[in-house]
């Protein structure tokens, strides 16, 4: 579970994330300005702070493929699993078909993790047991992760507002922003979007 937002232990300076979930989209041909339900997948994701925007950053958790390969094992065998998600209270035909999705882009995936802020690789992941990030601005603190629990609140997203969620290719590249449902809800409409460019000098 991601922490609510990173604290400073010293000054309390508050790290918030920019976004907190994140799709691929696997569909056939190039993203156009919408995109089928179906063709997405959740990114599994990991907090970390991204040394190059100086901030905390969801990560792309890519783990070997043998953990896949289990993963789709064990969800055949009746089996619940917690990675690439959780099972818990999900229809074993939708569990057996997300999973296939996710063994089959991970077989195909070529890149090594992204920092989905940016697309870099500068980063350090903070959901280690000391991840001990120094804050730059401040003389003795630490950036620790803060979880707050509170009860749940029902949205329907894209629906009475734009759901606003970032959507890569299935090699972590910024393709676009998926905002509101089509009126028979089996698509969304996309935003162009794109990684900020880096110019050299």
């Amino acid at each position: 579970m991601l922490p609510n937002y990173y604290c400073c232990s010293s000054c309390h300076e508050k790290f918030e994330f920019k976004f907190r979930e994140a799709v691929y989209y696997l569909g056939p041909t190039p993203i156009g300005d919408q995109v089928a339900d179906d063709t997405l997948l959740n990114v599994p994701v990991r907090p970390a702070w991204c040394k190059d925007c100086a901030s905390v950053s969801l990560v792309e958790d890519i783990a070997p493929l043998r953990t896949f390969e289990a993963a789709y094992g064990a969800v055949r065998n009746g089996l619940p699993i917690e990675y690439p998600f959780h099972t818990d209270r999900m229809d074993s035909a939708g569990v057996r078909g997300e999973i296939e999705a996710y063994l089959r882009w991970r077989m195909g995936r070529r890149h090594a993790a992204r920092a989905l802020c940016c697309g870099g690789s500068n980063y350090q992941f903070m959901d280690v047991a000391t991840p001990l990030i120094k804050h730059a601005e401040c003389e003795f603190g630490f950036i620790n992760g803060m979880c707050i629990i509170s009860g749940g609140s029902y949205r329907t997203p894209g629906i009475y507002s734009p759901i606003n969620v970032r959507v890569y290719t299935s090699e972590g590249d910024l393709a676009g922003l998926l905002t509101w449902r089509t009126a028979d809800k089996s698509h969304w409409k996309v935003e162009a979007l794109a990684y900020p460019r880096v110019v050299d000098g």
